[in-house]
């Protein structure tokens, strides 16, 4: 992990999540982990237009990770739990 990501983490403004089920993307790319950043009134604005609870949680996740949802998509049930717990906790802070 660089310096700088170290001290986003330390800070508290992203938080990265170590997939236990790490995922081939599209691209060819692995995909072992997701980092998340803090939400901002912006991400929130952003998703309010969109119906449903489950496809406004896909956005929000795929403006704070700079994934798209079908790569979120891939995701196995278990880290995506991670990633939900990780966002609420973040949001807490």
């Amino acid at each position: 992990m660089s310096d700088a990501k170290q001290m986003q983490e330390d800070l508290g403004v992203n938080k990265t999540v170590i997939l236990k089920y790490p995922v081939r993307l599209p691209t060819g790319q692995m995909l072992t982990e997701v980092t998340l950043r803090r939400a901002r009134v912006g991400d929130i604005r952003a998703v309010s237009h969109l119906s449903g609870d489950s496809e406004q949680e896909l956005a929000i996740f795929a403006r704070l990770t700079g994934l798209v949802p079908e790569d979120l998509d891939m995701l196995d049930i278990a880290d995506y739990k991670v990633l939900q717990e990780t966002f609420r906790t973040t949001q807490e802070q």
